[in-house]
């Protein structure tokens, strides 16, 4: 078991505030080099949000598209997961989808749910399930370890880095570039997967565990903390609105509040929080995704946020 800290960092609800309005039931939310913000919604539109926060489509799916996590590469190409497609998608600058995977050697990406770049633009992708968006809800409450990780080289090469995971969630890699993330939502904690100097990969380990509820989505700080929010759903699907959190993970692994949501809360900034990203002049915005809401939230932290792929 990893201990909470005794001392927990935390903020206060007043802390984070809505940001981007207009933007539905975003799971994922990345920001670029100019700290334009976009999040994928539910509705099968891709939003761009301007620092001044206006709202803007910046591009409709396909129809059958439903957007879960999303990045983006050193181009300003947007790659985002596709649950109803089961494949990832790569949107260009313009605007233009087209596929990029759909498999990973003999694996089928069943519920592509969350991907990140590494520094040579390798992208690590998580599968939650064997099961597809119509009938994953039953592995949510009767959890079992379907899920997997893959990875896409960028010579075209395809492999499998984990199986065995328990509903893969969010993905992240550390500044060191040492290890890849993963969370594990149905087990309400998070792995630790070497990646060695020849390119392969130890043995998934739990690095931190025992959170309120749910994890989903996690950015990294340049300190090596890890910022990952909590969606407030637990075991059998139940679900707590005080559970709802942004937590912070330490270097040892122990996990502390960092904005929670007080008792009587009417829910109007925190709507299932989901996927979150550092972003701004200095990096030490946070902007979170709220699959539930019809808006992005912003919380302002002393950590300076690790740069990614596309901000380097």
């Amino acid at each position: 078991m990893i201990c909470v800290d005794e001392k927990p960092r935390r903020g206060d609800l007043q802390d984070v505030r809505a940001f981007g309005k207009g933007v539905l039931r975003s799971e994922g939310v990345v920001v670029d080099k100019n700290n334009f913000v976009y999040g994928g919604g539910r509705n099968g539109i891709i939003y761009q949000v301007t620092p001044d926060e206006k709202v803007v489509e910046f591009c409709t799916l396909p129809s059958g598209s439903i957007p879960n996590g999303i990045t983006m590469d050193q181009q300003g190409n947007i790659f985002y997961c596709d649950l109803g497609k089961q494949a990832i998608i790569k949107v260009d600058r313009l605007g233009r989808p087209e596929m990029f995977a759909d498999r990973a050697g003999d694996t089928a990406l069943t519920l592509p749910n969350f991907a990140t770049f590494d520094a040579d633009g390798n992208l690590y992708v998580s599968i939650s399930s064997d099961l597809t968006i119509d009938n994953v809800f039953e592995e949510i409450k009767n959890p079992k370890p379907t899920g997997s990780l893959v990875r896409f080289r960028t010579d075209g090469r395809s492999e499998i880095v984990a199986t065995g995971l328990w509903f893969a969630n969010g993905t992240a890699i550390d500044p060191q570039e040492s290890a890849v993330y993963v969370l594990q939502s149905t087990r309400s904690d998070c792995l630790r997967i070497e990646i060695k100097s020849d390119g392969s990969f130890g043995h998934p380990e739990v690095y931190s565990s025992d959170f309120p509820s749910h994890p989903d989505g996690m950015a990294f700080a340049a300190d090596g903390s890890l910022y990952v929010t909590l969606t407030g759903y637990g075991d059998n699907g139940h679900f707590e609105e005080s559970n709802q959190q942004l937590i912070v993970i330490d270097t040892d692994g122990r996990w502390s509040p960092f904005v929670d949501r007080p008792d009587g809360s009417d829910g109007s900034t925190l709507r299932v929080p989901t996927n979150c990203a550092f972003g701004g002049p200095d990096l030490r915005d946070l902007f979170i995704a709220n699959v539930d809401g019809d808006h992005l939230s912003h919380v302002r932290t002393s950590a300076t946020g690790h740069p990614l792929y596309h901000q380097r």
